[in-house]
């Protein structure tokens, strides 16, 4: 979405190019602007009416929207780090990995947002390089015993059902990114047209969409709490 400048709260300061967040997440020009004819990245007006790129909004959309199975090749930053196609497909979840040289952010630059424990979070699901390389020997013996014929219907079920186990995860921990900014660009719409002044409106609204951002993560944490908790038998109730 193209937030119009009335519709957000940040500063020129916060902003960057596209040239800039490119350069940032270690990609092409090319590849940002597909993102954003996608829908995967949002965009931000500022005050010289200019489409811009939040300088660590933008950044956690990008990873947390990414199709990981789309990704097969190491990225410009990750190549100057020395990844290999296998390092960049274990390492498609983590965030900020697409560029493992660039600088990271150490505290929210917006007042009432952690990005401290937001990063924490993510490294506790990076996956170290052996477990990597068991993971992926098993996978190759699997694709080995289906061609062969010897893969059963059993290992079948459980392999997909954890392809389909880890597509629900991602995609309920991605509803914040994209409902908060729309929750928020609605309310401020509605009172924008209601003749609340911009400048009373964007103080008012200055941290809403991080808010209303966390209240929709939480929550989706506690449902995939209460779903991984869950048996055969009580899966439905």
């Amino acid at each position: 979405m193209d937030y119009a400048r009335h519709q957000h709260s940040y500063s020129d300061d916060e902003l960057c190019s596209g040239a800039l967040f490119a350069k940032q997440m270690g990609v092409s020009g090319a590849a940002v602007s597909k993102a954003t004819s996608k829908g995967r990245l949002d965009t931000f007006r500022n005050s010289r009416g200019e489409k811009c790129y939040h300088k660590v909004l933008s950044a956690q959309q990008w990873t947390l929207k990414k199709d990981r199975s789309k990704v097969t090749t190491p990225t410009r930053g990750q190549i100057a780090a020395g990844y290999d196609n296998m390092d960049a497909q274990a390492m498609a979840h983590v965030f900020g990995n697409e560029n493992p040289q660039a600088p990271r952010p150490v505290s929210a630059p917006i007042q009432g947002m952690d990005f401290g424990s937001v990063v924490q979070e993510r490294q506790e699901l990076e996956v170290s390089k052996a477990e990597k390389e068991y993971h992926m020997a098993r996978l190759a013996k699997l694709k080995a015993d289906e061609k062969e014929g010897s893969l059963v219907d059993k290992q079948t079920v459980f392999l997909k059902g954890y392809q389909m186990g880890a597509m629900i995860q991602e995609k309920v921990m991605n509803m914040y990114v994209q409902l908060a900014p729309k929750i928020c660009g609605h309310l401020q719409e509605q009172l924008a047209n209601a003749g609340i002044e911009p400048e009373k409106l964007r103080l008012a609204m200055k941290d809403s969409n991080h808010e209303i951002g966390e209240i929709i993560r939480k929550e989706s944490i506690i449902v995939l709490k209460d779903l991984s908790e869950r048996t055969v038998d009580n899966f439905f109730d």
